[in-house]
């Protein structure tokens, strides 16, 4: 809906629906109860206040967009480094069902921020594994990009941008990202305790240090990479601070199935337009971009294009 519908939906005029929406002015109570009708959510989700979004496992309760499902692995016809990505159920049936199907690319979202494009004909073999499998493929020692996290909700993934840009934390919820933090840090506190409880031995500290900041920067890599594999096996990362960009970039490719095959370049304005990229899609294994960016991206194009109809 545009602003002007929604606005006298909700009993207001658009500028003071816009006011809202733009944050220079609170929403009255009644107002935003009725706000979240017309809307068919809640007060709490329209101020960005519902609990965080949560993977589950084997609840029936929370849908399949939040139960785990396990791992599936992607092996490249050119040789290049296999991806493996964390799912939930909803994206096993989803991926399933599209690879029986003719399209030039397939999309799958990991539970680790990934919305992942895959070029049909680069495929040399997939696996899915359950919860129930104790590897992860096989080729089970190779996928060294893997992060072990299940955490699908984009809010935390934009707190997790901000941790590893150190900047514009003062945004969000104090608690919030202590939260997050604890998800993704370990800090000097915590390591003297595992190692006073004999969970770490003090030989092994650094060790254990080196690997769980490998993990970390491949979490904060999730957080802000465009990375895509060349059918040569070369992989490239490309930062794209533009949300809208990286939609416009990516959005055929994502929601069309590749799009029309005569739309061979994909146009890509990296560091803050100070680097323009042009990718041949036909070359392409895979691009992964990070979802929380792609889908706030989506929501900036759809907004200029109801404030060109207005």
């Amino acid at each position: 809906m545009t602003q002007a519908k929604l606005a006298k939906k909700v009993g207001v005029t658009q500028p003071n629906y816009h006011r809202w929406e733009s944050g220079s002015a609170p929403i009255p109570g009644e107002q935003l109860k009725k706000l979240a009708k017309v809307l068919k959510t809640s007060p709490e989700a329209l101020l960005g206040r519902h609990p965080p979004k949560e993977a589950r496992f084997y609840d029936n309760s929370a849908g399949d967009d939040l139960n785990y499902y396990g791992e599936v692995a992607i092996h490249f016809c050119g040789g290049g480094a296999p991806l493996l990505l964390s799912i939930s159920e909803e994206a096993f049936s989803s991926l399933h069902h599209d690879l029986q199907l003719n399209h030039a690319f397939v999309t799958v979202k990991s539970l680790a921020n990934q919305t992942v494009a895959i070029r049909t004909k680069a495929i040399a073999d997939l696996y899915f594994s359950s919860e129930a499998y104790d590897t992860y493929g096989p080729e089970h020692d190779t996928y060294t990009d893997h992060a072990s996290l299940q955490m699908p909700d984009s809010r935390d993934w934009e707190i997790v941008e901000a941790l590893g840009h150190a900047i514009g934390l003062e945004d969000f919820d104090r608690a919030d990202v202590q939260r997050v933090q604890r998800m993704i840090l370990i800090t000097d506190e915590q390591y003297a305790q595992l190692v006073a409880d004999g969970n770490i031995k003090p030989e092994d500290l650094e060790k254990e240090r080196k690997k769980n900041q490998e993990e970390t920067d491949r979490i904060f890599k999730l957080a802000s990479t465009t990375t895509y594999q060349l059918s040569s096996g070369q992989r490239r990362d490309v930062y794209v601070d533009d949300d809208e960009d990286l939609y416009d970039a990516f959005c055929e490719l994502i929601e069309f199935e590749g799009g029309e095959p005569a739309d061979d370049m994909i146009l890509l304005t990296a560091e803050g337009s100070h680097r323009i990229v042009f990718v041949n899609k036909g070359a392409l294994d895979y691009v992964s971009i990070p979802t929380h960016k792609y889908e706030a991206g989506s929501v900036e194009a759809a907004a200029a294009t109801l404030e060109g109809m207005e």
